[in-house]
């Protein structure tokens, strides 16, 4: 094989790395978790919100929808209680609320309070999040970090390998 069509084969990969490590942006269902299933969430439900909470490493996203007609809801206050710790959403344009908590980093099962207001609406809605522990060690660490950098990887190796092999064919040329 020469060394030409070696890099022309590596380059085609590099080009469909980018492909490979991204899975989309549709914001009403979740990218897959590394291991290929989906990310440990959990939901509830009252008379006036539907609630699905995701859990990714020590960071939830929280989805919040009026019961009656599933429209988002974008404007509330949503407070979340694990144990003695609590803390408060903040808004995301995308339709969704973000918070960082640190107890939800450990793998087990956790259980939460949401407390919702909406408007005139307040609601209280209890969840239980149950964390794998291959969730919990993987905690932060994007999927589609690993797959690039593993992909660069292969790809810095198969460079170095075909440059030492067409220096070696080189010095056998030259007599």
């Amino acid at each position: 094989m020469s060394p030409r069509s070696l890099m022309t084969g590596l380059a085609a990969l590099m080009m469909a790395l980018p492909a490979l490590a991204h899975e989309g942006h549709d914001h009403a269902a979740p990218p897959p978790s590394q291991d290929g299933e989906w990310a440990p969430r959990a939901e509830a439900r009252s008379n006036d919100f539907d609630l699905v909470v995701i859990h990714r490493g020590a960071h939830l996203e929280i989805w919040l929808d009026r019961a009656a007609d599933n429209a988002p809801v974008t404007a509330a206050q949503v407070d979340v209680e694990v144990g003695d710790w609590t803390g408060r959403a903040v808004a995301e344009p995308e339709g969704f609320f973000h918070l960082d908590a640190p107890p939800l980093a450990r793998s087990g099962r956790h259980a939460l309070v949401f407390t919702i207001q909406a408007g005139d609406s307040v609601d209280l809605l209890p969840v239980t999040l149950v964390v794998p522990e291959a969730a919990a060690t993987a905690a932060g660490i994007p999927p589609a970090f690993w797959r690039i950098g593993s992909g660069l990887g292969v790809l810095c190796l198969a460079s170095g390998a075909t440059w030492l092999w067409a220096r070696r064919r080189e010095r056998r040329a030259v007599p």
